[in-house]
């Protein structure tokens, strides 16, 4: 087997090892769904809903997969500039669940564009942070301002949980995309009077904040949910209860099925459950970085390594939320939670990461290593 053979069974090895991870994942997710509306007998409508939609998302993926990675690069920037535009009319024209403005309602399904946007969002960075007309710091302060105004725009519905997604998810682009230390350092340093502004000019921050550090000011009110994550973790224990009992994720646990469902997975499936749901995703980041490092085009390279980077920050953060180690937020887990939008707007990032390490033609591997 000479190089450029190794090479091609190497990257179809990871493919289909991410294809394999994502499919067990989506499997589990829907299980975790029946699971925590099964004593209120609410499941099968939303069982459903998500298994129309998971057959949508995989129906993309593999469309998406087929797609030339440079045909994605090329409509990335006019796709981003409609996406905006979506946000902007979200405030007016949204749909309004749980006090947030980020769906338009279209007949029986909910539409969440944030979600569908977060694949072209990163494209749009790393593309502009490959320019090679405008030198770095041009570079690097568009996307800064590129990223500035999703967060803006995503404070406005306000959803607080996915702005953070896509902040770390923009600054994680700029480290993959080599960009100076310098710009960095100056970067975070930017963002801490942000923060802290951001939290003092909305108070619903500043109370999760309070909550969780003084969780005892007000257990029944502010600090409920997270009350709720500790018992559900607790009860499962080492494998879980037995059953359909997860009594705590079908009656008191907000949102089992969607925001709070690796808390709810903990209580049916026990630590042993949630380590092999971990180890799933493990696989799978682990598997999508390997690809990236395959790609001697650092426009490829840099791409599938900020889509892995989003992905693994969003699981992680929903993880630490649901374990009580960050204030509750909206932040759905990758695959598993309840949602169209979210799970369409997964598959579409693991598609867009496919088609940018899968094999192309020879004349355009080439072209690639030109470009390096």
């Amino acid at each position: 087997m000479n190089k450029r053979q190794q090479q091609t069974y190497k990257i179809h090895l990871h493919i289909t090892l991410i294809a394999a991870a994502a499919g067990a994942i989506t499997l589990w997710g829907l299980m975790a769904i029946y699971r925590t509306l099964a004593l209120n007998g609410s499941w099968s409508e939303l069982l459903g809903k998500q298994s129309l939609w998971a057959l949508t998302a995989w129906s993309m993926f593999f469309v998406i997969c087929r797609i030339r990675f440079s045909t994605l690069m090329k409509y990335c920037l006019p796709i981003t500039a409609g996406g905006v535009l979506l946000l902007l009319l979200l405030p007016l024209m949204g749909n309004n669940i749980n006090g947030m403005s980020g769906w338009f309602k279209l007949g029986g399904f909910s539409l969440q564009p944030s979600e569908l946007l977060k694949v072209f969002y990163i494209l749009t960075l790393v593309h502009i942070l490959h320019l090679p007309k405008l030198p770095e710091a041009a570079r690097v302060g568009t996307a800064l301002g590129v990223i500035a105004l999703f967060v803006l725009l995503l404070l406005l519905q306000p959803d607080f949980g996915t702005m953070i997604i896509y902040l770390t998810g923009g600054l994680g682009t700029l480290y993959f995309c080599r960009v100076k230390f310098k710009y960095l350092l100056l970067t975070a340093l930017a963002a801490v009077p942000a923060a802290i502004s951001a939290i003092m000019a909305n108070g619903y921050m500043r109370k999760r904040l309070l909550h969780f550090f003084c969780p005892e000011l007000d257990p029944l009110g502010g600090s409920w949910h997270l009350h709720q994550f500790t018992i559900a973790v607790s009860r499962g224990e080492w494998t879980g209860v037995k059953g359909d009992m997860a009594v705590w994720s079908n009656s008191f646990l907000p949102l089992a099925y969607n925001d709070s469902i690796f808390a709810g997975l903990c209580e049916m499936l026990g630590f042993c459950g949630a380590f092999i749901l971990l180890m799933l995703y493990a696989g799978l980041f682990r598997q999508m970085f390997a690809l990236g490092a395959w790609r001697r085009n650092s426009l490829r390279r840099s791409a599938i390594d900020s889509l892995s980077c989003m992905l693994m920050m969003q699981t992680m953060l929903h993880i630490a939320v649901n374990l009580g180690l960050l204030p509750p937020t909206g932040i759905t887990l990758p695959l598993v939670s309840y949602g169209g939008s979210s799970l369409v707007g997964v598959m579409l990032m693991l598609g867009t990461a496919v088609s940018a390490g899968r094999q192309e033609p020879t004349r355009l591997l080439q072209h690639d290593d030109k470009n390096n």
